[in-house]
């Protein structure tokens, strides 16, 4: 039932500059500069102090991103050293009063609420950001985004948008060179992701097995010695005592069910943790266990712990990102990164989700409603005037092509270079580590908005490779779970309830978990009274406010 949350540190600039922004249609063209790349109008020059989304601390003044933006702009920048990554930093700031006259913040509804920002007009936006206005334009959602309540056309943030967040973020993957020595075939054409690094070694095939399928291929793993070690000590899945998600998020979509969304049960709304399909999908995961097809220490097992058992050649399948499967580098630390840079002979196929008994099949999909997400946020006392000029240069270091791409990633040759054509491809970075290129200034002042070709800068060729393929498809998109109702602009006190009942009902949704799938209870006779507990405990409150919110569906609507 909670929120889709993505850590700030996924979206930091180490991940996006190597790839983490992995997908979207590359049919628009790359950002043009419109009225938002002139000059500012006022010949008076201003002082703007400013954090954006790659503020790590270790900003130095007088960069050459600050020169550019202080020259074209005329306005003199005062920079925060401060990590936006770091809450505790981020929560003394706001205290003291010090809140930069533009930030990157989280929570921007409460900074509003208590009086710590400004609001800012569609009036404005559209006349000082008109780049940015056409994406909000664009959206079904984006002037619903933010707006300040019982004021319309008053918005208390501006809002990134990343277009692959609409997409399928989520596949299995299969040891193939197991597969190959045990005799089970892919279902249809393979093709490598990519051709060294790895990538070579990585295939992707569009047809998914069926959970049938999968389990006579997790017998074999657990069972026909597939490393050839004499040893019965390979397993088929793996799962981890940490976040579910991380793990079983394709299995659960083999049910019908996006992980943590609701969906809609004989006409109302109702948790994924108390569907019928949940029940089947426990009933299906406490299968796998007593075969012997799951490793019997995952309930030991944080998230690392299972992603070291992988790379050590231990499980034969594993749910992963599309940006994995693409040997991203900060992906290198887990499945399939972890065991292709260490074992030479392992090879992987890469699927789209398994498919269920009836039919179904997909993923949770990696937000709710659609890609809009985190916020920068003006100052309380911020007049128009400088307002005006944030706005402006706002537009043209997120949107404008040769703002970006400065602002972004620096000066082509100098800091970095493309993968392939330019502007058609990844963006590499010469200095890999994030505060190296914080020092110039590159990607302090950004908010992340990345579409149309602009995803192909922070892809390399194997995520764009299986994006065109099937991920960033519409055959792909389809099968993105999301919820049925969500109260996307805090309509109903859903918001205000989850707050009070979320970890309440998180630790007795995975405390059945995982007793239902290592046979310490019955699915079936314990189920009844797991209900009526959840219910109880908060569950029928927030779901009484959902039926209140909403249908996805329509939020998406054009």
């Amino acid at each position: 039932m909670k929120s889709k949350q993505v850590s700030v540190a996924a979206l930091g600039l180490a991940v996006i500059l190597t790839a983490s922004g992995c997908s979207g249609e590359k049919t628009a063209s790359e950002p043009k500069g419109t009225a938002a790349d002139k000059p500012a109008d006022s010949s008076k020059t201003m002082e703007i102090s400013w954090v954006g989304q790659g503020a790590r601390g270790k900003i130095e003044d007088n960069n050459k991103v600050q020169q550019m933006i202080e020259k074209k702009f005329n306005v003199k920048l005062k920079n925060r050293k401060l990590d936006v990554n770091n809450k505790e930093q981020k929560n003394l700031m706001v205290a003291s009063g010090e809140l930069p006259d533009i930030a990157f913040m989280d929570s921007p509804d409460k900074l509003y609420s208590d009086a710590v920002t400004r609001s800012i007009s569609k009036e404005m936006i559209t006349k000082y950001a008109p780049n940015y206005a056409k994406v909000l334009n664009d959206l079904p959602t984006g002037w619903k985004v933010n707006q300040v309540p019982g004021k319309q056309g008053e918005y208390y943030a501006l809002t990134g948008y990343k277009q692959d967040w609409d997409n399928l973020t989520w596949g299995q993957v299969y040891r193939l060179d197991w597969m190959e020595k045990l005799g089970f075939k892919p279902k249809d054409d393979i093709i490598p992701v990519g051709t060294s690094g790895g990538a070579e070694r990585i295939f992707f095939s569009k047809q998914a097995f069926t959970l049938e399928e999968e389990q006579k291929m997790f017998e074999a793993f657990a069972n026909n010695d597939p490393d050839g070690n004499g040893k019965k000590d390979t397993y088929g899945l793996l799962l981890n005592n940490s976040d579910a998600s991380w793990a079983l998020n394709t299995e659960a979509g083999a049910f019908g069910f996006g992980w943590d969304y609701n969906l809609e049960e004989n006409g109302k709304v109702v948790g994924y943790a108390i569907s019928q399909n949940y029940k089947e999908f426990l009933t299906y995961m406490a299968s796998l266990n007593k075969k012997g097809y799951i490793d019997p220490e995952f309930t030991t097992l944080n998230r690392a712990k299972s992603w070291e058992k992988f790379a050590a050649g231990k499980y034969g399948a594993a749910q992963v990102q599309v940006q994995a499967a693409g040997m991203v580098p900060f992906t290198f630390n887990r499945p399939p990164g972890n065991l292709v840079l260490k074992d030479p002979n392992a090879k992987f196929l890469f699927t789209p989700p398994p498919i269920g008994p009836k039919g179904q099949q997909g993923s949770a999909a990696y937000t709710p409603v659609d890609g809009l997400g985190y916020a920068m946020v003006i100052k309380k006392d911020v007049s128009d005037e400088k307002l005006a000029r944030i706005l402006q240069i706002f537009d043209y270091l997120n949107l404008d092509k040769d703002g970006l791409m400065l602002s972004a990633f620096g000066e082509e040759g100098k800091d970095y270079s493309w993968e392939a054509e330019p502007y058609k491809s990844a963006v590499i970075p010469k200095q890999t580590a994030e505060a190296d290129r914080e020092k110039d200034g590159i990607g302090y002042y950004n908010l992340p908005i990345q579409l149309g070709n602009v995803n192909a800068y922070y892809s390399n060729a194997a995520v764009s490779n299986l994006t065109d393929l099937y991920f960033g498809a519409e055959a792909g998109r389809k099968i993105a779970y999301r919820p049925f109702k969500w109260d996307y602009f805090n309509q109903t006190k859903y918001n205000e309830l989850n707050t009070k009942y979320a970890a309440k009902l998180k630790t007795i949704t995975d405390e059945f978990l995982f007793k239902a799938i290592t046979g310490e209870l019955n699915v079936d006779s314990a189920w009844d009274a797991y209900v009526k507990n959840w219910r109880s405990s908060g569950g029928d409150e927030l779901l009484a406010e959902l039926e209140k919110a909403p249908k996805v569906t329509d939020l998406r609507k054009k």
